[in-house]
């Protein structure tokens, strides 16, 4: 009540409207989403804690490292319930080899999915939109298919790969599996789910 409160008069204060309609819908819909997750919220804060320190560890070293004339490493980092996917191009695999080693030293880390990819070529700005579509058109599939949460997967496509990770019964899993290989514009899927039970929340 008392924090409800605080953000109630700091939204009398003379702010845009826009912002204060944005904190008190922000703060309501993480409500939500904690409330729905199957991961406890000391699993999605070390998820995003994590996301963020194997990015910035791992892309400072690789840069200031880089002897590849004309390349820029590139890396993108998702963990979902302490299960952490690696994603990216990088121009060698002592690199590859580097980044794992960044995260495999989170102590909260529980798994680690290496997909980088070695290549001395970034992708283009076409197939960069055609991740960026293909993932918005599989969430927006998912979030009308009957028989699965939204909130309990996880989706993400790099450089053609659709990557789906999840809490999910072994039933979920056919379903969303099923979903994602045949939504359009689909390629290649690989599938990193947990089995759900109960107990597993922690």
């Amino acid at each position: 009540m008392k924090k409800s409160f605080r953000l109630l008069l700091l939204c009398l204060l003379p702010l845009p409207l826009s912002g204060c309609f944005t904190a008190l819908v922000g703060a309501g819909a993480f409500g939500v989403m904690s409330a729905t997750d199957r991961r406890s919220t000391g699993a999605q804060a070390d998820d995003q804690v994590m996301e963020v320190r194997i990015q910035n560890t791992a892309l400072t070293h690789l840069r200031s490292n880089n002897t590849t004339q004309g390349f820029e490493p590139k890396l993108s980092v998702v963990s979902f319930n302490r299960q952490v996917l690696l994603m990216g191009l990088v121009a060698s695999e002592a690199d590859k080899a580097f980044v794992e080693r960044v995260a495999r030293a989170q102590p909260n880390a529980e798994k680690i999915y290496n997909y980088i990819q070695v290549a001395t070529s970034a992708r283009g700005f076409g197939e960069v939109s055609n991740d960026s579509w293909v993932t918005s058109k599989v969430r927006t599939t998912l979030l009308g298919t009957k028989g699965v949460s939204a909130n309990h997967v996880k989706v993400v496509t790099y450089n053609g790969v659709t990557y789906v990770m999840g809490i999910l019964t072994p039933e979920e899993q056919a379903l969303v599996s099923n979903t994602v290989s045949t939504t359009a514009g689909v390629q290649q899927v690989v599938t990193l789910y947990e089995t759900f039970v109960p107990s597993n929340v922690r």
